[in-house]
């Protein structure tokens, strides 16, 4: 599970990120983000009805996704809200396929801690 200080749950945080953060679109999945103000980063997961009407599909999603997020948490940038978005092409992909497209739109996004 995501440690408490990761999460981001405010309903204003998801909308001050909806409408200032930047996207960036991978496959199955959106990642929009933006700077915080805090010294530490900020994870928040979004799967609409629109994704799929089944709270179980719904939510097998977000669990993935949750914990590929929590296995690279520490090399994310600090001071940045980020929240993952699903699309319907999330329902098919195994979980491997989750991990690599989260993968690649981080580090396309600039989103890792520099080595």
């Amino acid at each position: 599970m995501l440690s408490k200080l990761y999460r981001l749950t405010a309903e204003k945080d998801f909308a001050r990120i909806f409408s200032k953060g930047r996207a960036f679109q991978g496959r199955g999945l959106t990642v929009k983000a933006v700077r915080n103000g805090l010294e530490g980063t900020r994870v928040g997961f979004v799967v609409s009805t629109k994704v799929s009407k089944r709270a179980v599909v719904r939510n097998r999603i977000k669990r993935r996704m949750r914990e590929i997020v929590r296995k690279r948490v520490a090399k994310l940038l600090g001071g940045v809200d980020i929240v993952f978005l699903a699309k319907t092409e999330a329902i098919t992909m195994a979980f491997t396929e989750i991990e690599r497209s989260i993968d690649d739109v981080l580090g396309r996004s600039g989103l890792y801690k520099k080595p």
